[in-house]
């Protein structure tokens, strides 16, 4: 622990302006609106099914790691050690390991290296992962052995899963179980963190949705993937094509749509319930919980399965 204190400690003693700026540049390509963008690029604009594979292996990948967060509860180095600034605070909320956004980062462009067998998109995904590693050291929110974990672990599920859904000869088969087991392990989890709250007569309804906040998002995103799967499957089965105009409208009109949705709910939600003061409000910490599971259900659904029908309907 020491140890890598210390490498944090080096990192932020020679901080300045340009590496500050660099380094918050390079943690976004482990952040949700450039994996976003990166799945709907591939998804509508260039192969269909590609996206879908990526798709369910950078979800997965990310319930993985909320999961383990939630059990290893390893603080963050700046909790630990107050000398060490977090840079970014709005991407630091939940534990330390393993690092999301080395992971996230790593599942996304091995994942584009491993459908697109391109020798420049492996050594850029080499490139990126240490360096959102780097980052999420400089910016004092990770320990080295967060961020080795992450990138092997995105890595590994990267060529793991898809190991298996290479074999299937269908794999829409696989992702309704793993959709179904998701599901299924949310209700578990919740009924575990909630006995976990409660103590006596009080209910610790802000740590039951700090630690579950994450999971449900992911878990809703998995099985809005499998809908969304099902829906374009059975009403749309839109095709890719090569019309460079028409696959960036595609793109860009998706791209706002998804994250209109995404800022819309979100703000919607929290006029229906706030998120700040849940302590024993156990009903209260369950809707909350179910809210962000929603949020990111619609907002997949839509964007794997509703928005491709304007595909067909608008020609474009």
């Amino acid at each position: 622990m020491t140890f890598e204190l210390n490498i944090v400690k080096w990192l932020q003693e020679n901080r300045n302006g340009f590496l500050d700026f660099l380094f918050e540049f390079f943690t976004l390509f482990g952040e949700e609106a450039i994996i976003i963008g990166v799945l709907g690029l591939v998804y509508w604009s260039i192969n269909k099914e590609y996206g879908k594979r990526l798709a369910i292996t950078i979800f997965i990948s990310a319930g993985i790691n909320s999961v383990l967060k939630v059990i290893i509860a390893r603080p963050r180095p700046f909790l630990v050690d107050d000398t060490i600034t977090n840079l970014r605070p709005e991407t630091s909320s939940s534990y330390s390991m393993p690092s999301g956004h080395t992971q996230s980062a790593a599942t996304t462009f091995f994942g584009l290296a491993y459908f697109f067998k391109k020798r420049y998109l492996f050594i850029f995904a080499i490139i990126i992962t240490i360096l959102v590693g780097i980052s999420r050291m400089y910016i004092g929110v990770h320990y080295l052995s967060d961020v080795l974990v992450g990138g092997l672990l995105g890595i590994g599920i990267v060529y793991g899963l898809n190991y298996f859904i290479n074999r299937m000869k269908k794999p829409e088969l696989l992702y309704r179980l793993i959709g179904a087991f998701a599901f299924a392990f949310l209700i578990i989890f919740i009924v575990i963190e909630f006995v976990k709250a409660k103590s006596g007569t009080t209910f610790d309804g802000d740590l039951f949705y700090f630690n579950l906040e994450t999971i449900a998002k992911m878990i809703g995103a998995l099985v809005g993937f499998v809908v969304g799967i099902e829906i374009e499957q059975k009403y749309v089965n839109f095709e890719n094509h090569k019309n460079l105009i028409r696959n960036i409208i595609r793109f860009v009109l998706g791209i706002a749509i998804v994250f209109i949705i995404r800022i819309v709910l979100k703000e919607f939600f929290s006029l229906i319930l706030s998120t700040e003061n849940l302590s024993d409000q156990p009903g209260l910490s369950i809707i909350a919980i179910f809210l962000d599971f929603l949020r990111y259900f619609i907002m997949v659904v839509i964007g794997i399965g509703v928005y491709p029908l304007s595909f067909k309907k608008f020609y474009f």
